[in-house]
């Protein structure tokens, strides 16, 4: 039998074959305004479109849930969270500009959550709008919604558990994140949107692009997971539902998705061939290795055998963020 990073390294020489052949459609002789139009037209708008989408979604399934607390309905809700969060997690490389200038970010994503805070403001009865409106960002949004459905480090909650004050919690925490996440789209579009404005500055462009890319590829490797296996599971997002390995696939995908499928890998490779290629393959490399990494990784932490797919994977990530970094100094200069 193979071993893990042996495995991997098979599995990632067909991913690039394969991602060569979907993603490098772009052609050569890219300009900095095509790969601008690209990255906001093709990538960044239609993400945020479905999010929005989505998060409507969430907030109906949330709301349906407050009503009438029914385990049908609780496991609706699960099941539409499941749904909704790689749709967020894929934009992390563009959680630039509005989303963090306006505190977006930290509205729909902060983490790690803070259960003190939660579990002092499930004391108070009743549970209005305006205990919800105190609550901090590291409350709300994925992960405040996160903890009340998957019942925190407790067993999994049946409906019958979940206090008034939760539900109450819940139908507020999805029209706000349903609000927040409409208020990003909005902020993207029309003429005088964020999405205009960098186009206006192909160039800048350019620089914001991969400067997200190179943060969300330092945080899954230095943060997400290096850190966890430092300190604990305590680190890992996503830890209540057991979702940390689809969120760090959705991450390493949205970063090469910015490389590969907006025209940056052909602007790149004009100046740099072989780096555009290394890039390629690395960040084809982190996306295997972070889809080999199984479910629940906080429960996991103790098998040699997971740790090593973690391990793989912040390798993997780590190189891809070198590579990413190599291309920003090599890109800033037209």
């Amino acid at each position: 039998m193979l071993s893990v990073k042996a495995s991997l390294v098979l599995l990632a020489s067909l991913v690039v074959v394969g991602c060569a052949k979907k993603h490098d459609h772009h052609g050569h002789g890219a300009e900095p305004a095509q790969v601008s139009e690209a990255f906001v037209q093709q990538l960044v708008l239609p993400s945020y479109t479905a999010l929005a989408e989505e998060s409507g979604d969430l907030k109906e399934a949330l709301q349906t849930l407050a009503n009438n607390p029914t385990d049908a309905h609780l496991a609706a809700a699960r099941q539409q969270w499941i749904e909704t969060r790689p749709l967020w997690e894929k934009t992390e490389s563009w959680a630039f500009g509005p989303a963090e200038t306006e505190g977006l970010d930290g509205d729909l994503d902060d983490w790690p959550v803070s259960v003190l805070e939660l579990e002092q403001a499930f004391q108070t009865d009743p549970f209005t709008a305006d205990t919800f409106s105190r609550l901090g960002t590291t409350s709300i949004g994925f992960h405040g919604i996160e903890f009340v459905l998957y019942g925190g480090e407790n067993e999994p909650p049946m409906a019958a558990d979940l206090t008034p004050q939760q539900t109450s919690y819940l139908g507020f925490a999805g029209k706000a994140f349903h609000n927040t996440a409409q208020q990003l789209l909005s902020s993207w579009t029309g003429t005088d949107g964020f999405g205009a404005q960098l186009m206006g500055d192909p160039e800048g462009t350019i620089l914001e692009m991969v400067e997200g890319a190179i943060g969300t590829l330092e945080e899954v490797h230095l943060e997400k997971l290096g850190a966890v296996l430092e300190e604990g599971p305590e680190g890992l997002e996503s830890r209540f539902s057991g979702t940390t390995n689809a969120d760090i696939v959705n991450n390493v995908s949205g970063a090469q998705s910015v490389f590969e499928d907006t025209g940056l890998k052909q602007l790149l490779a004009e100046k740099n061939a072989g780096l555009a290629e290394q890039l390629s393959e690395s960040l084809a490399m982190g996306v295997s290795a972070a889809e080999a990494m199984p479910s629940n990784l906080g429960q996991r932490l103790n098998d040699p055998a997971v740790v090593e797919f973690m391990e793989a994977t912040i390798e993997a990530t780590e190189s891809a963020f070198n590579l990413m970094t190599q291309a920003l100094e090599t890109l800033d200069s037209f």
